[in-house]
């Protein structure tokens, strides 16, 4: 986050537009068992970001997530 409302003011923001998905995925425990666009999701991000996602979750269940 920029130090200062002068800082922020000078920020672009990149929007990038991803199609969703409409399985339910809350059961899937591997990342090649997800929807295509699901997996661009993620990996979009990390393309973005410049760093890995490790732990993906599924739903609002403690146990509903995985490790990649």
């Amino acid at each position: 986050m920029p130090a200062s409302l002068d800082d922020l003011a000078r920020c672009k923001v990149n929007y990038v537009e991803l199609d969703g998905w409409k399985e339910d995925i809350c059961n899937i425990t591997e990342f090649k068992k997800l929807p295509t666009n699901a997996q661009t999701y993620i990996t979009t991000i990390e393309k973005e970001l410049g760093i890995p996602i490790v732990w993906v979750g599924t739903g609002p269940a403690r146990e509903a997530m995985f490790q990649r």
